[in-house]
């Protein structure tokens, strides 16, 4: 910023100096040029990052369609890969699997199982579910739940589950410390020197009257 000179013209004001009014006037056309192109080179660029057109009521119209942002899972999808013939156990429902999600390093259920009462919703994606976690077979001992005496959740189960950990992640309040002093509690002798201070003495009425006439 030091080395910088008005006669550039890049800021306003700039022609306003003296130095700036005594530079020869092909000069300033080339400086006015040089200060155009970057405006328009700076406005260009913030038009293109610009481009999107959707608004929040965009959003709220699609609320049935849109799930959150699911680009995370992306990658998880991508990496599942089949296991051997004799497949593996799944660390959801604790069954016999035969895919391996290679992201997280643990066999799950990548579809429906059949013929299964525990839902539609495959075993994949209850374990990258953030509202499920402690719900699986392999977290039973994060539970505090032992792992023979764990069950399948219920969707009563899963929802009240849910509320839970909602609780547990939302946003903190931190106390902030006071901005002004406390008070201490008033002790029996500070308030008898207040009560003493305030009270008034009344006016000596045996002195007689100051006569105004012969006041200089």
């Amino acid at each position: 910023m030091l080395l910088y000179s008005p006669q550039d013209r890049k800021y306003p004001g700039d022609e306003k100096f003296r130095i700036s009014t005594r530079q020869p006037k092909n000069k300033r056309a080339h400086a006015n040029a040089s200060r155009k192109n970057a405006s328009s080179a700076s406005a260009s660029v913030n038009t293109a990052e610009s481009t999107c057109t959707l608004t929040r009521e965009s959003f709220g119209k699609n609320a049935k369609q849109l799930c959150g942002d699911l680009t995370s899972l992306y990658r998880h999808i991508e990496s599942v890969k089949p296991t051997d013939s004799s497949g593996r156990i799944c660390v959801v429902c604790g069954k016999r699997c035969y895919s391996v999600c290679v992201a997280c390093g643990e066999a799950m259920h990548r579809f429906p199982k059949k013929n299964d009462n525990e839902g539609a919703v495959p075993c994949f994606y209850h374990h990258h579910n953030t509202s499920f976690f402690g719900l699986s077979k392999r977290d039973a001992p994060v539970a505090g739940t032992r792992i023979k005496d764990w069950t399948f959740p219920s969707s009563h189960r899963m929802a009240n589950h849910r509320k839970d950990v909602l609780h547990i992640l939302q946003p903190r309040a931190i106390a902030l410390p006071p901005t002004r002093p406390r008070i201490s509690p008033a002790t029996p002798r500070m308030m008898t020197a207040a009560a003493e201070a305030t009270q008034t003495t009344q006016p000596d009425r045996s002195e007689p009257p100051v006569d105004m006439n012969r006041v200089i």
